[in-house]
């Protein structure tokens, strides 16, 4: 079964990784956001999304968890904003 999602939160950057990880492959967004939300998709693994969004799950903190999916995002795709 094929998932998708639109919405505010397909097109922020800072969840592109999270929902990867948790199964998600299309993405309803604004045009404009379709090349960083690409770049940061080319730049994990599925294997690595699966490992943040396994994390995230068992984060409790929301404060924490923005923090943690902004440092990586930073990390895998550095000239994404």
């Amino acid at each position: 079964t094929e998932v998708a999602m639109c919405g505010e939160m397909s097109g922020d950057v800072v969840f592109t990784v999270l929902l990867l990880g948790l199964g998600l492959r299309t993405f309803s967004i604004t045009p404009v956001l379709i090349p960083e939300v690409k770049r940061i998709i080319r730049s994990v693994s599925v294997s690595q999304a699966e490992e943040v969004a396994e994390k995230v799950l068992n984060m409790t903190d929301p404060a924490q968890t923005i923090t943690y999916l902004t440092d990586f995002t930073s990390r895998v795709a550095p000239d994404v904003s």
